[in-house]
C-alpha cells in the first residue's frame, strides 16, 4: 500500500462535493478517474496535495506520514503533504514572466530552498526528458499548449514528489498536440511512478491504468481494472457515461 484515503469529505457551503471517499493506491500503480463535469474529480485530486483542505478524512502514506482532517492542522504538516504530490494542471499555470527553465526551478529553489546548481542541473535534465531541451529559455507565450503542458510536467517532477497528480492534462490542447503530452505520461508510467490522473481520454485511460475510478455526484460509483470498468461496467450509471463519451 502506497497511499490510503479514508473517509475523505469536502463541502463548499451546502454543496457536498466529496462524500466519504475511500481509495487504496499501491506503489507504482496508475489510477485514472473518469466521470461527468461536477462529479468531484478535480476536488479529490486537489485534496491529495493540500490545494483544497478536506473537511474530514485521513490520508496515510506508506512511510508512516499520516494527516487527519477535521481539526486545526499545522502548516508544517500541510507543507509536507504538498511536497509528496506533484500537480499538473489543466490550464498549465505557468508563470508568464519566467522562462521554461525558471518555471521548473521555481519550486525547488524558492519553496524547498535547495542548492541552485543542483536544481539547475535537475531542471535541464527534466526539460530534456520531456523533449524541450531546446526550449528552456523561451517564455510560455512562445510555446505551444502541448509544450507548456510538458513544462508543467517537468515543474511537477522537479520537487521530487512521491506521487504525481494530473488534472485533465490534455483537455485544453488542440487534438494534434495531445499525443506528445500523453507520450510523456506513458514514459513516466514505464518508469514506475505512482500516479492519479483525471482524464476524459478513455482510450488513454485503458492503455495506462491499473485501475479506473468512475465518480458521479461526489461519490465513487465504480472502481476496477480498465477491462471491467470500460468494457463490462457493473453499474448502469457508469455504462451511460461511457456510452455518451464514446458516442457523443
Amino acid at each position: 500500500m502506497f497511499l490510503s484515503v479514508k473517509g475523505l469529505s469536502k463541502s463548499f457551503g451546502e454543496l457536498d462535493v466529496l462524500k466519504t471517499i475511500n481509495i487504496t493506491i499501491d506503489e507504482g500503480n496508475i489510477i485514472t478517474i473518469i466521470g461527468p463535469s461536477g462529479s468531484g474529480k478535480t476536488t479529490l485530486l486537489r485534496c491529495l496535495n493540500a490545494l483544497e483542505i478536506p473537511d474530514e478524512g485521513v490520508l496515510a502514506f506508506h512511510d508512516g506520514f499520516e494527516i487527519a482532517f477535521g481539526n486545526k492542522l499545522k502548516k508544517k504538516k500541510l507543507m509536507e503533504l504538498s511536497r509528496k504530490a506533484g500537480m499538473v494542471f489543466q490550464s498549465y499555470n505557468l508563470f508568464p514572466h519566467k522562462t521554461a527553465l525558471q518555471n521548473v526551478t521555481e519550486g525547488p529553489l524558492i519553496v524547498q530552498n535547495r542548492n541552485k546548481n543542483e536544481v539547475l542541473e535537475l531542471a535541464e535534465s527534466l526539460l530534456h526528458k520531456v523533449g524541450l531541451a531546446d526550449k528552456m529559455n523561451l517564455y510560455p507565450h512562445q510555446l505551444s499548449g502541448g509544450q507548456q503542458q510538458r513544462v508543467g510536467i517537468a515543474r511537477a517532477l522537479a520537487i521530487e514528489p512521491e506521487l504525481m497528480l494530473f488534472d485533465e492534462p490534455t483537455s485544453a490542447l488542440d487534438p494534434e498536440l495531445v499525443g506528445d503530452v500523453l507520450k510523456v505520461i506513458k514514459d513516466l508510467a514505464k518508469e514506475g511512478w505512482t500516479m492519479v490522473i483525471v482524464t476524459h481520454e478513455l482510450k488513454f485511460a485503458e492503455q495506462v491504468s491499473d485501475s479506473i475510478i468512475f465518480m458521479d455526484q461526489g461519490q465513487i460509483i465504480e472502481q476496477g481494472p480498465p477491462s471491467q470498468v470500460l468494457k463490462h461496467p457493473k453499474h448502469e450509471r457508469t455504462s451511460q457515461f461511457i456510452q455518451r463519451v464514446v458516442n457523443p
